[in-house]
């Protein structure tokens, strides 16, 4: 009796381990979900096709509602070697996204009471006029509102994009270092200005640059420190960062991109940071994408990212949806059609996810 009570206890026991084993080695990585559900299935498909398309190594996505994420993944390869799978909470670059941040940044300012739509940022920076040189009056026109808004007077089509022109402003000023904000502002006070502020619009990456010396000035905190502390802190978000240039400096997390001599950091508040895609849903259950608290009511955002190596869609749907793709890729001749297309697919996928999952 007492051997077959041992060996019964012996088996029962082996069973137990070989069960636990099993599920150990099945276990997802923290941050991912278990990707054979069904009713996923059009996601991971919608993403197989973007990533062909544009042909990128790395997608990560996140889905979340109600303060809760219920998808998040990551796709293809972190490196360029094919060596290490993406995990879903890998680090990529979010370009354009953000500005959002920025948006939420100055818009923070403006409740605690230290900025004013109005402000008038040639006053507000204590910025001067250049030395033997034209310069524009219509600089001393433009307001905190009219960045924000892509109504400062530039015009990228008419003339160029300065933030893409580091090296050429170094040379010009014979910078011993890398441009900073600071110089690109410089190099624009010379230039002439568009338009009348306020008259029309016109996507400007040099406003954002503007704007985030606005955070700078009326926090009295470098960029990055205020919308970490005034932001992200109270949100427990920690994967939300600045870009950096040389590989040799990027996160441990972070994905490699095809594009290694971009320069990111001068880009911070307009399209320099970096961010993990279930960080950014959790930023966007708290924030619009035009920078505002959220609130009981029901909005449409959908902000795109894009540089040379960068694809990032961030979607607020009015039920709810929140979702963040990531890709480090991009197709430079067509990427504006490609941009639509992501969010085509995307936005069909998570209609399939409604009516199977909640039913609407």
């Amino acid at each position: 009796m007492t051997r077959f009570s041992t060996s019964c206890l012996s088996l029962i026991w082996f069973c137990l381990l070989a069960v636990f084993l099993t599920s150990s080695l099945n276990a997802e990585q923290p941050g991912n979900s278990p990707d054979n559900s069904e009713q996923f299935a059009a996601i991971d498909e919608a993403i197989a096709e973007f990533q062909k398309l544009i042909g990128c190594d790395a997608v990560t996505i996140a889905i979340s509602r109600n303060g809760k994420m219920i998808y998040s993944k990551g796709y293809g390869w972190k490196d360029t070697e094919h060596t290490i799978e993406t995990p879903a909470d890998a680090l990529m670059r979010i370009a354009s996204v953000s500005k959002s941040i920025t948006s939420s940044a100055i818009k923070t300012l403006i409740r605690d009471g230290k900025l004013s739509l109005d402000d008038k940022i040639f006053d507000l920076l204590e910025l001067s006029e250049p030395r033997k040189k034209e310069f524009d009056p219509r600089w001393r026109d433009v307001t905190v509102a009219h960045l924000l808004k892509h109504e400062g007077g530039w015009d990228r089509d008419e003339t160029f994009d300065p933030m893409f022109r580091a090296r050429e402003v170094e040379q010009q000023y014979r910078l011993r270092g890398k441009a900073q904000p600071e110089d690109m502002i410089r190099f624009m006070l010379a230039k002439p200005l568009q338009f009348d502020p306020g008259s029309r619009s016109s996507y400007s990456n040099f406003g954002y640059c503007l704007l985030g010396r606005v955070v700078e000035k009326a926090s009295g905190m470098p960029y990055q420190k205020y919308v970490q502390e005034k932001l992200f802190d109270p949100l427990g978000i920690k994967d939300i960062q600045q870009g950096r240039d040389r590989p040799r400096d990027w996160d441990p997390r972070e994905v490699e991109y095809p594009i290694k001599t971009l320069r990111v950091e001068v880009m911070d508040s307009h399209g320099g940071l970096i961010a993990s895609a279930p960080a950014l849903c959790k930023y966007m259950e708290q924030y619009w994408l035009d920078g505002k608290l959220r609130n009981p009511q029901r909005y449409y955002w959908t902000y795109f990212g894009s540089l040379p190596g960068t694809t990032a869609m961030a979607l607020q749907r009015i039920d709810g949806f929140n979702v963040v793709v990531l890709c480090n890729g991009r197709r430079d001749e067509s990427y504006n059609e490609d941009n639509q297309f992501l969010n085509s697919s995307i936005e069909s996928a998570v209609d399939e996810i409604a009516k199977s999952k909640y039913g609407f």
